[in-house]
Formats: C-alpha cells, structure tokens, sequence
C-alpha cells in the first residue's frame, strides 16, 4: 500500500507542477521524488497536505493571477428618457 501512496503522490506532484507551467525537467523530478520521500519519512497522516504546504518552498511557482469578482460597474442608460412618450419628470 505504501507504494501506491508513493507512486499517487508523486503523479500528483509533477501535475501539479506541470499544470503550473513548470518544465519537467531531471532535476524538476528529482526535487519532486525529494519531497515525496521526505513526506513519506515524516509518516505525517495528510500526506498530501504536507507536500502542497511545501511546494511553495521548493519550487518557484508563479503568481495565480485570478479573474475579477465582479465585473466592473459602469454607469449607463437603456434610453428610456429620450423617448418622446416617457413621462417628463421635473428637477427641484
């Protein structure tokens, strides 16, 4: 069982890292295997937590640049005071 764990942790690693756009490069690999091997000795219960809490410091991740909440709001107009039948309202 602990070499399948080994083995999800790792394919669970270089995705990560590949879907951040970082080059799987030897030595890319063998900083992920590092990680892995140290998670595994640490016999920490979330094991993936543990690896995700140090990816950070291991590798150089870029910036998540996350879309807008909302989008920004704009004054505007459905035009419903230029019609000549549109109830002229007076200005005090």
């Amino acid at each position: 069982m602990n070499g399948v764990k080994c083995e999800q942790a790792l394919a669970r690693v270089l995705a990560y890292l590949r879907g951040m756009d970082i080059p799987l490069t030897v030595d890319t690999s063998i900083a992920a295997l590092k990680l892995v091997e140290e998670a595994l000795a640490a016999s920490e219960a979330d094991l993936y937590g543990y690896i995700m809490d140090r990816l950070p410091e291991r590798f150089a991740l870029p910036e998540l640049q996350l879309p807008p909440l909302t989008p920004p709001i704009r004054r505007g107009s459905i035009g419903y005071a230029n019609r000549p039948d549109a109830p002229h309202v007076s200005q005090r």
